[in-house]
């Protein structure tokens, strides 16, 4: 049997590429095919990627946290696919022979994504909640038209997803872990790589991470819990809370009046002026604010 690539699934193959180049990578790996799925948004596929909690965008931050950028300066579309990009291809091809299909649809191009285990494609899907063999299922559900919609097979195709880990301690910082902590998890979600709902280490894990005392972990914890950044709920863990509290005028004010105390007298020490400081203030609250609206990701 002959198998023809549809005409979005080799969109999704094209937008692989440039995903590629974006990230100045001289290669196409599993991460620039799923990237390029996420780009797409169509298809069974498409529907299924957005179900994750915090949608596609918290996908890509996965996978832009796991690769780092290249400085490639290869030439659009002649890029070469990496071995496991070329597994997942015949992966594809096997999914849709599976099912019957003499074309390679998104849907088989998920799969294959899923069924080249060691890619960072997969690391990431089984991170969002996917499991290939409930996502076989959930696609060949779907196809069959033995459900109403996408939604009615989401619950069996994404299952609660992993904790994801993006912390790392700074030796060589002053201050004190839980408040290094406490500072790299209030950035995570302000910039968005950290989402609402997304669930955290236990304390005994992120510690055993960190090698830090675990009373040191729930210290942060509960600091961000009395903040409103987190929430913990018996099984499930703890977790970003899907809604911050909005302090009131004055609250806010005195809060940030005595954050940026300490940063304006050490601008003073500096010989910093006050709108110099005023100025890189914002140019920082840009940055996040960037980061948090998925700008400057490379997507479409």
């Amino acid at each position: 049997m002959k198998y023809a690539f549809t005409d979005r699934t080799r969109h999704v193959l094209a937008r692989a590429r440039d995903e590629a180049n974006g990230l100045g990578h001289d290669y196409v790996g599993t991460e620039h095919i799923l990237l390029g799925l996420l780009r797409e948004g169509e298809g069974v596929a498409g529907q299924l990627l957005k179900k994750v909690r915090g949608g596609a965008g918290a996908i890509r931050a996965r996978v832009e946290g796991a690769v780092r950028r290249g400085a490639s300066t290869r030439a659009w579309g002649d890029l070469p696919y990496t071995s496991r990009a070329k597994k997942v291809l015949e992966y594809a091809m096997a999914e849709a022979r599976a099912l019957g299909h003499a074309h390679v649809g998104t849907e088989h191009l998920l799969l294959g994504l899923l069924r080249e285990e060691k890619g960072v494609a997969a690391v990431v899907l089984m991170q969002s909640g996917f499991q290939l063999d409930a996502t076989r299922d959930a696609v060949g559900r779907v196809l069959r038209g033995e459900v109403a919609g996408l939604a009615d097979v989401v619950g069996d195709a994404v299952v609660e997803a992993e904790p994801v880990w993006f912390l790392e301690i700074d030796a060589g910082d002053g201050r004190p872990i839980y408040e290094q902590i406490i500072a790299g998890i209030e950035e995570a979600v302000a910039t968005g790589r950290l989402v609402a709902g997304e669930r955290l280490p236990s304390v005994r894990d992120l510690a055993g991470e960190l090698g830090v005392a675990p009373g040191t972990v729930a210290r942060a914890y509960s600091a961000l819990e009395q903040r409103g950044v987190l929430v913990t709920e018996g099984a499930r863990g703890t977790h970003v809370a899907d809604v911050t509290p909005a302090a009131r005028e004055e609250e806010m004010t005195a809060a940030l009046e005595a954050l940026l105390r300490p940063v304006a007298v050490a601008a003073y020490h500096m010989g910093a002026t006050a709108q110099r400081v005023v100025e890189v203030l914002e140019r920082v609250m840009r940055g996040i604010l960037s980061d948090a609206n998925g700008e400057g990701r490379g997507a479409a």
